[in-house]
């Protein structure tokens, strides 16, 4: 618990009363407390808390009024634990598991007959109007959640799942270099799901594996086809995603060579992207995987370059061919100093290291023709073409080819 607030308090001292804001919680860290529930003379003594006891966060949680009065019995030090602090935390929680924790609190407050719980009257205290509101949105994501969830695994089945592929160019002479696939899902009543919502759920789900299986099945066949449009004579490649569940399985690499194998295709034609999220939720498991792709001559990206915390640490350790530099950083280029320098940073390293250089997020050609000239290898973004369906790739390459270049 470093780093978090310590108060002390005497022997009979008030840590709190009943009906206080329950703005913290509080972890006896040395001393005991007293719980008494009732006012004045009608206090009644409910539990005694000693070192180890958490209490308060129940009003913290819930952001009602708290039930019970809190007295230091000896000298005793807390360690204070904010509000603040807690619900950032919760935010980053799956929307089932915050509903849930919201039942639980409610039916823990109402037969204490305290707060505005679900049912009560709204309004009545402070936050009772935006708890209400917040219950609602909650409830709302989390059924949206578990339906997700729920259909999901039959969408794999119902081919609701499709492949849409963007462009890579290359800056050098502007001809193709290959695509990233980029997974959609066309839920029959929700509409277009984006892969943010639905590729966490289907890591937590399990049906990563079988997803990451379709994907690479799809790609794999469509790059028979949209290699042929490929300029001769070039090496260009397919790209794709992969999380961490599936790089920490035992079988991706054997799937990733089996499907290459059954297709006649060649391993330095398809590249993987990872995030420095991915590599460090499995380390171990991620840098075998790695090593044996790069062997097997599969290319490996270090995808949204200059977000994580320690991505030079994993070009030095880990067999990246490829850096991908974030769109956050090149579309600000011109209005950051701070961009423009890992820009500049990002390229001058994997020129040192002998590794290409892809710039994401690409939408006019003022940006394109700076990067082109700070000698990026390859460029991607709306400005060449948006993920498309694989059906639309023929007339977008007719478009793009009989578009005029711009020089530098």
């Amino acid at each position: 618990m470093d780093g978090l607030t310590r108060e002390i308090f005497a022997p009979l001292e008030i840590v709190c009363h009943a009906g206080d804001p329950g703005v913290c919680a509080y972890v006896i860290e040395e001393g005991c407390v007293e719980v008494l529930r009732g006012e004045g003379g009608d206090q009644i003594l409910v539990a005694v808390l000693s070192e180890g006891a958490m209490f308060g966060e129940v009003a913290l949680l819930d952001r009602q009024p708290r039930t019970a009065t809190i007295r230091a019995l000896v000298p005793t030090r807390l360690v204070r634990i904010e509000r603040d602090h807690v619900e950032e935390l919760l935010l980053r929680a799956d929307p089932v598991i915050q509903h849930l924790l919201r039942l639980l609190l409610a039916r823990f407050r109402n037969p204490f007959g305290a707060g505005n719980g679900p049912g009560q009257e709204p309004g009545r205290l402070g936050d009772g109007v935006y708890a209400e509101k917040q219950d609602r949105d909650l409830q709302a994501a989390a059924v949206r959640t578990l339906s997700l969830a729920r259909d999901l695994s039959h969408a794999l089945d119902a081919s609701q799942l499709e492949l849409y592929y963007q462009p890579i160019i290359t800056f050098s002479d502007r001809s193709l270099a290959g695509f990233e696939a980029l997974l959609r899902w066309h839920h029959p009543t929700m509409g277009l799901i984006s892969p943010m919502e639905f590729i966490p759920l289907a890591e937590k789900t399990g049906l990563i594996h079988r997803v990451g299986q379709w994907v690479l099945e799809r790609a794999t066949a469509d790059w028979l086809d949209l290699r042929e449009i490929c300029p001769t004579g070039r090496a260009c490649q397919m790209s794709i995603n992969l999380s961490a569940p599936e790089l920490g399985g035992d079988h991706i690499v054997d799937a990733i060579t089996s499907s290459l194998s059954r297709r006649g295709i060649p391993a330095h034609e398809l590249r993987v992207e990872l995030t420095e999220t991915i590599v460090i939720r499995s380390i171990d498991q991620v840098s075998l995987a790695l090593e044996r792709l790069r062997a097997a001559g599969v290319g490996i990206a270090l995808d949204d370059f200059g977000t994580g915390y320690a991505g030079l640490d994993y070009l030095q350790t880990l067999p990246f061919s490829c850096i991908k530099i974030d769109k956050s950083f090149v579309q600000q280029i011109n209005a950051s100093e701070r961009s423009m320098h890992i820009v500049k940073t990002a390229l001058e390293l994997a020129r040192g290291l002998g590794m290409t250089t892809v710039a994401e997020g690409i939408e006019d050609q003022v940006i394109a023709d700076q990067l082109k000239a700070m000698g990026c290898t390859y460029a991607q973004g709306y400005h060449f073409g948006r993920p498309m369906p694989k059906s639309a790739v023929a007339t977008w390459l007719q478009q793009f080819n009989a578009s005029p270049a711009v020089a530098p």
